[in-house]
C-alpha cells in the first residue's frame, strides 16, 4: 500500500521539539545498549542521566519539489560528550552519530522507502564554552538496510565513511528545563530536563561530498536525568 507525503514547515516550537527528541533517543540508546537484558527484570529500578556539550544537524539531498523518481537523502549527525550513569556505573565518552534515509516519489506523488545507513563511533569533539563553533571528524563503520519488492527488511554491513562537520552559532543561547513522568500497568518513568541551545548554520560531508541543504542545526550543553521502574515483566 503506498503512501504520499508532503513537505512540512515545522517553525520554530516543531524545531525545537524535533532537536530534543533527537538528542533524548540517542542518549537513551546508547543507555540501553549498556544495560544487560537479564536486567530488565520486575520491581527493578534503574537510574541514568546524560550529560555534556553537543552539536546536531538535519541535512538533506532533496529540493522543495522534488522531481518524479529521483532518489533523495534526508542526513542526521549528532555528536556529544556524554557521561552515563546505570545503577552508580559511570561510562564517559563522546560519540557520533549519523542517520541517512533515502527516498524518492512516483509520478502520481506516492512516497517510496529506498534505504537506511546509520553508524556510531568514538570521536574527538572540539566546542568552546559558549557555544560559538563545534567541529568533528571520525571514520564510522555503517550498516545499510534495504528493503525488496515482497517487504523483506534487510540489513548488511556498508564498510566505513568518513564523515566530518562543522557548525558556527547563529543566534543567542536559549535555555530550557523541564520535566516528564510517564506511568503504564508495567512501569513508571520519570524524567528531568535542563539545558541550553544555539541555532547554528552547519556543514557536513561524507566522504568528501556534502550532505547537503541544512533544514536545522544546533550546538547544545544539556543535563538529561530519568528514573524507570519496572512493576511487571519489562
Amino acid at each position: 500500500m503506498s503512501t504520499s507525503t508532503t513537505k512540512m514547515d515545522f517553525g520554530k516550537a516543531g524545531l525545537t521539539m524535533l532537536r530534543r527528541l533527537l538528542v533524548f533517543a540517542v542518549a537513551m540508546s546508547l543507555v540501553l545498549a549498556l544495560v544487560p537484558t537479564p536486567a530488565l527484570a520486575a520491581g527493578k529500578t534503574f537510574h541514568f542521566s546524560f550529560a555534556g556539550k553537543g552539536a546536531e544537524a538535519g541535512l538533506t539531498t532533496c529540493p522543495f519539489q522534488p522531481a518524479a523518481n529521483v532518489v533523495c537523502t534526508d542526513t542526521f549527525v549528532f555528536v556529544a560528550e556524554q557521561v552515563i550513569k546505570e545503577d552508580g556505573t559511570q561510562f564517559s565518552s563522546t560519540t557520533l552519530f549519523i542517520y541517512q534515509f533515502s527516498y524518492k516519489f512516483d509520478r502520481k506523488g506516492n512516497f517510496i522507502f529506498v534505504s537506511e545507513r546509520s553508524g556510531f563511533a568514538d570521536v574527538t569533539l572540539s566546542i568552546d564554552q559558549k557555544l560559538t563553533s563545534a567541529s568533528v571528524s571520525a571514520t564510522v563503520p555503517l550498516t545499510l538496510c534495504t528493503v525488496d519488492r515482497k517487504g523483506n527488511f534487510t540489513c548488511t554491513d556498508a564498510g566505513t565513511a568518513l564523515v566530518s562537520g562543522a557548525w558556527t552559532g547563529t543566534g543567542d543561547l536559549v535555555r530550557q528545563n523541564g520535566n516528564f513522568h510517564v506511568v503504564s500497568k508495567g512501569f513508571t518513568f520519570n524524567g528531568h530536563f535542563r539545558g541550553q541551545f544555539r541555532d547554528a548554520s552547519a556543514s557536513v560531508q561524507i566522504d568528501g561530498i556534502s550532505a547537503g541543504t541544512q533544514f536545522f542545526a544546533d550546538m547544545f550543553d544539556v543535563s538529561d536525568g530519568s528514573v524507570f521502574v519496572c512493576h511487571g515483566d519489562c
